[in-house]
């Protein structure tokens, strides 16, 4: 894996979270009347936005949290311990679309101010965790290697003390959520000591290491240092060939990310890259394609069908069934949107037909236009999709439409996102706080129709971690992968 890829990506995901938060500072503080107010209307308005509250816990046993919550607010808090408080609590419903986002600027704030934290990203699996990245200089310390205990605990019980502040559906989220906002967590429970004691898993037995915490520079210098010799990391969007015969496309996020300040869902770039690409692959004559998406954030399906509709064989669209909860917080959050739009055909507006012929409560399915396969030439040879863990939101959605309706076959890892989903995330604001908070509208099913909340799955396994090498060589293997499965498809009777 890139050396710089792993923890760049971190870092963009903890900039991009707190673009909408709060700055660190001077705090105004909360009363507890205050925040027993404010709590009371989180848990009424989450009943009546949520598009299924309950789906992971009943009602009497969120009721009871509740009280338990509610009667334990004794003492007046910030914003950022408010925050943090009524997140715990959001979280009980493991919806990763139910969420109140953490006051992750006060931890930025501190870091940029020269604070020292904890120079470590693990890979998690289920409560174990392994040495990704390692920014320090403890040269002792390895990728791959397995951590028993940080600060002589182990490493599932700080699993699960990071869990509480996290909304996930499942472990495999969470685990992703964790590996990025890790060294946030830990400052968020231990404080910010001078050395942290690591016990890790070597060939000979246990190894007990004092690690220093560094300051942003000095975790930046091993970064490079450790990237020297290395490739330089991926570009954002790509296109080129593989060893001459397989197509090879990184799309990048399904959005404007290049302008994000100006329009951040102009796709007028992004089309024109993917028609130079594929009209590159088909003048090169190239046998199969592979679309790379890992990593990948996601965004816009009106991006990602545009990338889609050049070899599809059939209309598509991304979900089976799209099933919105009618609430007030909905309609006032789509109302904002209708304030900016002026295409009366785009879903803000075919929403709202549907709030005005439906009470409050209700649930109704908005028909989703189907996608049609591109006019003209298409490219028609096999393609392939690479996914992993990290592979998020529309993304998902992409892998699974090209799973499902048989436009292609997965190679890598099973997605950590889910492909039935509750999302379509809306928001509402804490009148007495100011807190805003996050909630599902709606239910989304995959485009075969299953139910059943989970990732995607892929069709051939890849394991990156047991690759642990550059992403040349990564390729490498993939595309090796690709020419065998070529070959097998001519041979088969």
């Amino acid at each position: 894996m890139n050396v710089i890829f792993p923890i760049l990506r971190r870092i963009s995901f903890l900039l991009f979270i707190t673009i909408s938060l709060p700055t660190a500072g001077s705090q105004q503080r909360h009363s507890v009347v205050t925040l027993k107010s404010d709590f009371a209307q989180l848990y009424q308005q989450l009943q009546e936005a949520h598009r299924d509250l309950y789906v992971n816990i009943s009602k009497p046993e969120y009721d009871a949290l509740y009280h338990r919550f509610l009667n334990d607010i004794t003492h007046p808090m910030n914003d950022s311990e408010a925050r943090i408080y009524f997140q715990r609590f959001v979280a009980l419903g493991n919806i990763a679309h139910a969420r109140i986002d953490l006051p992750v600027s006060d931890f930025m704030a501190f870091r940029e101010s020269g604070g020292r934290t904890l120079p470590l990203y693990p890979s998690l699996r289920g409560n174990r965790a392994f040495v990704e990245n390692y920014y320090g200089n403890e040269e002792k310390i390895e990728p791959g290697q397995e951590i028993i205990s940080i600060n002589d605990t182990p490493v599932a019980q700080w699993v699960d003390k990071f869990s509480q502040y996290l909304s996930a559906d499942n472990q495999a989220i969470n685990n992703t959520l964790l590996e990025m906002y890790f060294p946030y967590m830990m400052w968020l429970e231990a404080g910010a000591p001078d050395t942290f004691t690591l016990t890790v898993k070597t060939k000979t037995g246990p190894l007990t290491l004092s690690i220093d915490a560094l300051d942003p520079k000095q975790q930046q210098a091993s970064v490079m240092q450790r990237a020297a010799g290395t490739d330089e990391p991926a570009p954002l969007r790509e296109y080129r060939m593989l060893d001459g015969s397989i197509g090879y496309l990184r799309p990048g996020p399904f959005y404007n990310a290049e302008e994000a300040d100006d329009n951040l869902w102009d796709a007028t770039a992004f089309k024109q890259l993917i028609d130079d690409a594929f009209t590159h692959f088909q003048q090169q004559q190239a046998t199969a394609l592979l679309i790379d998406l890992r990593d990948n954030p996601g965004g816009t399906n009106s991006f990602s069908d545009y990338m889609i509709a050049w070899f599809a064989d059939q209309p598509f669209r991304f979900a089976s069934d799209f099933s919105v909860k009618v609430s007030q917080q909905a309609i006032r959050s789509n109302e904002k949107r209708l304030e900016q739009s002026t295409d009366t055909g785009d879903t803000s507006h075919i929403l709202q037909r549907f709030y005005d012929k439906s009470d409050i409560g209700d649930t109704f399915s908005m028909a989703l236009p189907h996608a049609e396969p591109r006019q003209g030439k298409q490219f028609e040879k096999p393609v392939f999709v690479l996914i992993n863990r990290y592979s998020y939101s529309n993304a998902v959605s992409v892998a699974a439409i090209i799973q499902d309706y048989g436009f292609g076959t997965l190679i890598g890892e099973k997605t950590a996102d889910l492909a039935t989903t509750y999302g379509a995330m809306e928001h509402f604001t804490l009148p007495e706080t100011g807190i805003e908070v996050g909630f599902p509208k709606a239910l989304i099913v995959r485009p075969n129709g299953s139910r059943v909340p989970d990732g995607v799955s892929p069709d051939i396994r890849f394991d990156f971690d047991a690759a642990r090498s550059d992403d040349k060589s990564v390729l490498k293997k993939v595309a090796e992968i690709i020419r065998q499965n070529l070959v097998d498809t001519e041979n088969k009777p």
